[in-house]
């Protein structure tokens, strides 16, 4: 994520406390390898997906397809819709896109993304 913030905002800060909040995240792990991060937030009306993050080396080998199939799985579960926000230059974007999801509205920054509720599919694919 490092490229993508400097990119947006010129600048990068590790010691600033609004990047990481570890009482929402989850770690990934393949195998004993720690390799990224996820974060989903059950929010009133919405599961809100504040991270999903997966370490360059190990991305394009289908984790974070498995992760986000069992995200979208529980929303359908709660029947809720999925949210999300991924910076303007992150090329995750065409990933989420994959997935159903929709750009809602855009800062110069961000584009705020939803999947909304798929009310006739079950949680298990059927």
């Amino acid at each position: 994520m490092r490229e993508y913030v400097e990119q947006t905002w010129g600048a990068w800060r590790a010691d600033n406390p609004d990047h990481f909040d570890a009482q929402i995240h989850q770690i990934v792990q393949y195998g004993r390898d720690d390799i990224g991060c996820v974060a989903l937030v059950d929010e009133p009306g919405a599961l809100v997906l504040k991270t999903l993050y997966i370490l360059p080396s190990y991305q394009r080998r289908g984790i974070g397809a498995v992760l986000m199939q069992q995200i979208i799985e529980l929303a359908a579960a709660r029947r809720a819709p999925i949210q999300l926000r991924v910076l303007r230059v992150n090329p995750a974007r065409r990933f989420y896109e994959r997935y159903g999801f929709v750009i809602t509205h855009s800062t110069k920054e961000r584009h705020f993304m939803a999947r909304e509720v798929d009310l006739f599919s079950k949680p298990n694919g059927g």
